[in-house]
């Protein structure tokens, strides 16, 4: 999945958005408050309430520009990738990606069938997320 948005907030406001929100996700799931500087390579256990459990590793966290990880689960391999770059006039343009790739034939044709059936409804949580983060900038 690729989505490519442009927001009226400063690139700094947006990146820190996504880092405090990391940050937000390491404390409740280690008990650990981990600094920004520390983020890059920081590898920890989550898990969801439905039971699953996985690894998440943040592969880039380069300050206003990128915030990347990987996601490594029983049945799956996630990819996530947030690059922000300045659009000019307090705004910030953000092309991300995310990928899935199962680790058995039929979690690659479950994902294949997700991913074309709940495609559109995963891009729309994802905008909303993102202008909600973006709607709580004061000037």
């Amino acid at each position: 999945m690729e989505i490519q948005m442009t927001f009226k907030v400063p690139v700094a406001f947006m990146y820190g958005q996504l880092i405090r929100s990391a940050q937000e996700d390491i404390k409740a799931h280690t008990g650990r408050e981990v600094l920004t500087g520390s983020l890059n390579g920081f590898s920890y256990k989550k898990k969801w309430a439905n039971g699953m459990t996985g690894t998440l590793t943040i592969t880039h966290a380069i300050a206003n520009q990128r915030y990347a990880y990987e996601l490594d689960t029983d049945r799956d391999h996630y990819t996530v990738d947030y690059q922000l770059s300045d659009a000019g006039d307090n705004k910030t343009a953000l092309h991300y990606t995310e990928t899935i790739e199962g680790k058995t034939a039929k979690g690659k044709a479950n994902n294949r069938t997700a991913g074309f059936l709940l495609n559109w409804q995963r891009k729309h949580r994802f905008k909303k997320m993102s202008r909600q983060m973006a709607a709580q900038y004061t000037a």
